[in-house]
């Protein structure tokens, strides 16, 4: 179980040991493990080939409060099929263990997801993967790959950690020589098939679904122009309604010769009046953003 990818340990558990009870102290019985959060990233050495340790992410608290990483050292855990055990002591964590180490943390590198140059300039992809040996640490080659399509079809470039040359602001710089690596572990490079063309299927499979997306949300926006056309008009009959129970109507086009509105005997039944008036037209808009997403949803399909 020394060789692993880094993959296999990102979101992995980690647990601490836990507290014996009293009862469990007298009859000498291991209390179970508990868990203490998951594999965040994991940590190399300045140099680049070797990995020093992972960062620990711990659970929020009540839900709500964010906890910071932890750093533990490699020589603090080991690794089981279930998870990660670490030491659990003072020594284990973050200044105290990067102390002991002589370790500077603030100098040591999180390689995944970070941008893979040449020396030259060009451009390879990102660190999507590494492999490595879990006991000693020491890294065999570092996986990239350009990222907009799936690893497992197309496959990756498999630099060896002898080939990074240094990390330069986010950048792992490669020799020259990696750009003529040839992809390896996806499905199209084990068919035989060209990267370029698993490359194009997929830029064409993304664009028939924007295609088609475009037009969903088109026919939800159109819907959602019919809605507010009846909100307005329900809108300007509240206002209308409103205006005559209190005694004052509108003026409208072609309305000089309308006979006025009688008043209301005071200003109370016409407060009454004017309010239930607003209340008829708000109840008839009751349900119209639901009936909206009724639409959308139809029109998405």
């Amino acid at each position: 179980m020394a060789k692993q990818m880094m993959s296999s340990i990102v979101r992995t558990k980690v647990f601490v040991p836990g507290k014996a009870s009293r009862k469990q102290a007298q009859a000498g019985v291991e209390p179970d493990p508990k868990k203490y959060g998951k594999v965040h990233n994991l940590v190399f050495a300045p140099d680049s080939r070797r990995m020093v340790g992972i960062m620990v992410r711990r659970p929020d608290v009540a839900g709500m409060v964010k906890q910071d990483d932890r750093f533990v050292p490699l020589d603090s855990v080991e690794f089981h099929e279930g998870g990660l055990l670490c030491a659990g002591t003072k020594e284990s964590f973050d200044a105290a263990a990067c102390k002991r180490l002589g370790l500077d943390l603030d100098h040591c590198i999180i390689w995944e997801g970070a941008d893979v140059i040449c020396e030259s300039g060009k451009f390879l992809g990102y660190v999507m993967d590494a492999s490595l040996d879990v006991t000693t640490g020491e890294v065999d080659c570092f996986c990239a790959q350009e990222g907009n399509t799936a690893s497992e079809l197309v496959g990756f470039f498999e630099i060896p950690a002898a080939w990074v040359v240094r990390y330069d602001k986010g950048r792992m710089i490669v020799k020259d020589q990696a750009a003529d690596l040839e992809l390896s572990g996806g499905l199209a490079a084990k068919a035989g098939e060209g990267y370029a063309q698993a490359k194009d299927s997929a830029k064409k499979a993304t664009a028939k679904f924007d295609e088609k997306a475009s037009v969903a949300v088109d026919k939800g926006a159109h819907g959602l122009g019919k809605l507010i056309g009846k909100a307005k008009r329900s809108v300007q009959q509240a206002s209308q309604d409103y205006h005559e129970a209190a005694g004052a109507p509108e003026k409208a086009a072609g309305a000089s010769s309308a006979k006025p509105a009688a008043k209301p005997a005071n200003a109370s039944e016409a407060g009454t009046a004017a309010a239930r008036a607003v209340g008829e037209q708000l109840g008839k808009t009751r349900g119209m953003f639901s009936s909206f997403m009724k639409e959308f949803k139809d029109a998405s399909k």
